[in-house]
């Protein structure tokens, strides 16, 4: 199964104690693919740094960009999906050039992307992945 996930939903994940640490669990485990792009890379680096400093988000990153499960996708068609925050659609992007499964977000503008005929994008929830990889 591929995945992109949201910045804040990957946050929410990767605490020990966070009750959505299965779906962190899951990806080390190798259960999913984790699909990202130069883009979503990038903005994992600013905010995993601005939540836990340069070191942890070395590692982070590290473990992201070393893992099996792990793809980097190239982005060469900007769809332009998400009005209002703009800075959202790289993940709508990946999500398409990937030709993934999933896209976990809370964000109401990305969930809004299941309304789409085309192109079709499933979007779920941080806490609905989680019940999944869960079942």
């Amino acid at each position: 199964m591929k995945v992109v996930i949201d910045t804040n939903c990957l946050i929410s994940c990767i605490g020990k104690r966070s009750t959505f640490r299965n779906v962190f669990d899951a990806f080390l485990e190798q259960r999913y693919n984790l699909c990202v792009s130069t883009e979503i890379l990038l903005e994992y680096e600013e905010k995993f740094t601005e939540f836990w400093g340069e070191e942890v988000t070395h590692n982070l990153l590290g473990v992201i960009l070393t893992a099996d499960n792990a793809t980097l996708h190239d982005i060469f068609y900007f769809f332009h999906l998400i009005q209002g925050d703009v800075d959202d659609n790289k993940f709508a992007d990946t999500y398409l050039s990937a030709n993934a499964d999933i896209l976990v977000s809370n964000d109401k503008k990305v969930v809004a992307l299941n309304k789409l005929k085309f192109p079709p994008i499933r979007v779920m929830t941080l806490a609905d992945f989680s019940a999944l990889l869960s079942a």
